[in-house]
C-alpha cells in the first residue's frame, strides 16, 4: 500500500466534497483518450459527464459506445467537440467481436488510453418480489459474454489500453443472497454459494491485462443514486413513482417492509461520485491493479429517507405497520411490495393522469420488474450493507456526498427528464 503524500489539495464541486485535483504539469495525465461502454446507463452517462467537465488538456477525446443512440438530454452540458457517440454495437450478440471492431474502426478510434466498462444485461425477472437476482447462472453467462466480446473487438481493432476499469458492485460480497460480513473489505474472499457474474468478469479482466500488458482497476459501488431515463439498476424512479401516485391518491407514504428493513444501516453510491472516483483510479499510478469499494461516506437508512421523501412531496408518511397479521414473505417481513402495488389499476390510472399533467415520458408498467423489482430489492432486504472505504482513503481519495441530498437532486433531474413528477420542495434542507 502506498504511503500517502504529506499534502493533498482537494476541492468541492456542487454537493460533492473533498474531490481530488490533478497537476496540469503531469505528462501522464494529458491528452488522454477514454472509451466508455454502456454510455446511456446510469454509470456510463455520469462517467461521460465527469470526463467532459475535466480540462480538454487531460481528456482529449471521449468515445462512447452503446447499443442505442443517446437520449435527447444526453448532450446537455457536454463538450461536443471531445465527446463522440458510437451507437449500434450489441456486445451480447457480437460473437468474436467483429461488430465492436467495425464500430471502432468506422468511428476512427485509433487509440485508447483508458477503458471504462459499464455494460450490463439484466435477464427478465421470473417470479415476483425477491426474484431479481435469482437467475444467477444466466446473469453470469450473459454478462461474461458482454465483456468477452468487447475485449475481442478491442483485440481485432488493435487497441491496447493502458488501463481497463471494470465496475462491479456490492454483490461481489454476497449481499443479494443474504447477510454478508460488515463492513466488507476488498480483500474478503469470493462467495461461492451460487454463481456470481462479477467473478468471471474479473477473471476475464485479469487475463486480458496479462495478455496485453494493460493495468486493471475494479470498482465496487453499492446501490447507485443517479438519473437516467432508461435503466435497469436504479431504484429511485420506482420510489419517485410511488411517492407521486400516493400523493395524488391522497394516501400517506407507507413503508412496505418491517422495522428491520426500516432501520438497517446501508450505504449508497452516487453515480457522479463514483465517476469522480473512477477517474481518480485510472489517473493514479498507485491505484493500478487494485480493487476498491466506493460509497458516499454517509450511513443511510430508510427511516431517515422517509421523512425527507414525504417532505419533498408535501405528504404524510407512515413507518412500518405494528399489526403483525399484515406481514408476509418470510425472507424479509413485508406488508406489500411496490411491484405488487404497481399492478393496481388505480395506480396505473393515477400515473396516466400525472403523466398527461406533467408531460412525462416514462412508462413504469411496461416492465414492472425492471422498475419496481430493483426498488423492492433495495427497500425490503432485512440485512445491513456496509462497504469499507478505508482502502480508498489510505490511497488518497477523500470524496464524499450527502446521500439524502444526492437523492433529492436525482429526483429533480428525473423530473427534468420526464421520468418523475416534480417535487413540491425546490431546495434541499437538512432539518426535516
Amino acid at each position: 500500500m502506498p504511503t500517502p503524500s504529506q499534502h493533498q489539495t482537494i476541492e468541492n464541486k456542487s454537493i460533492f466534497h473533498g474531490l481530488p485535483t490533478y497537476s496540469a504539469e503531469d505528462p501522464s495525465n494529458q491528452n488522454l483518450t477514454a472509451l466508455i461502454t454502456g454510455a446511456n446507463g446510469i454509470s456510463g452517462y455520469h462517467m461521460v459527464k465527469v470526463l467532459s467537465a475535466a480540462p480538454a488538456s487531460r481528456w482529449k477525446k471521449i468515445c462512447c459506445l452503446s447499443r442505442s443512440p443517446p437520449q435527447d438530454y444526453f448532450w446537455e452540458g457536454l463538450d461536443r467537440e471531445r465527446v463522440e457517440f458510437l451507437a449500434g454495437v450489441d456486445f451480447l450478440h457480437d460473437a468474436g467481436g467483429e461488430g465492436v471492431r467495425g464500430v471502432l474502426v468506422e468511428g476512427g478510434v485509433e487509440r485508447v488510453d483508458c477503458v471504462f466498462f459499464f455494460s450490463y444485461v439484466q435477464p427478465k425477472q421470473k417470479g415476483g418480489v425477491g426474484g431479481m437476482w435469482k437467475e444467477a447462472d444466466e446473469l453470469a453467462e450473459v454478462n461474461a459474454r458482454l465483456l468477452r466480446n468487447f475485449m475481442e473487438g478491442l483485440r481485432l481493432a488493435n487497441l491496447k489500453p493502458k488501463r481497463f476499469l471494470l465496475q462491479t458492485g456490492a454483490k461481489h460480497y454476497g449481499f443479494h443472497i443474504g447477510p454478508a460480513t460488515n463492513p466488507s473489505f476488498e480483500s474478503d474472499p469470493r462467495v461461492t454459494l451460487e454463481n456470481s457474474f462479477y467473478y468471471p468478469q474479473e477473471d476475464l479482466l485479469f487475463n486480458f491485462c496479462k495478455a496485453t500488458g494493460a493495468q486493471w482497476s475494479v470498482v465496487r459501488p453499492s446501490c447507485i443514486i443517479g438519473a437516467v431515463r432508461d435503466n435497469t439498476l436504479n431504484f429511485w424512479p420506482g420510489i419517485a413513482v410511488y411517492a407521486a401516485v400516493q400523493k395524488y391518491l391522497g394516501r400517506p407514504l407507507q413503508f412496505p417492509g418491517g422495522f428491520t428493513a426500516w432501520d438497517k444501516e446501508s450505504c449508497q453510491s452516487t453515480a457522479m461520485l463514483n465517476a469522480y472516483f473512477e477517474e481518480w483510479c485510472v489517473l493514479t499510478e498507485q491505484a493500478a491493479n487494485e480493487a476498491f469499494n466506493i460509497q458516499d461516506g454517509l450511513n443511510f437508512t430508510f427511516s431517515r429517507l422517509w421523512p425527507y421523501l414525504a417532505d419533498w412531496y408535501d405528504m404524510p408518511w407512515e413507518p412500518p405497520s405494528l399489526n403483525e397479521s399484515k406481514y408476509g414473505w418470510a425472507a424479509s417481513r413485508t406488508t406489500f411490495s411496490l411491484q405488487e402495488w404497481s399492478e393496481s389499476q388505480e395506480v396505473v390510472d393515477a400515473w396516466e393522469v400525472l403523466s398527461k399533467r406533467h408531460g412525462l415520458r416514462f412508462d413504469p408498467f411496461k416492465d414492472r420488474a425492471q422498475v419496481f423489482g430493483i426498488t423492492d430489492s433495495a427497500l425490503l432486504g432485512g440485512w445491513p450493507l456496509s462497504l469499507s472505504m478505508r482502502k480508498a482513503r489510505k490511497f488518497g481519495f477523500h470524496g464524499t456526498v450527502d446521500s439524502y441530498e444526492s437523492a433529492f437532486e436525482t429526483i429533480k433531474a428525473l423530473a427534468r427528464m420526464g421520468v418523475a413528477v416534480p417535487m413540491v420542495r425546490g431546495e434541499f434542507r437538512e432539518d426535516v
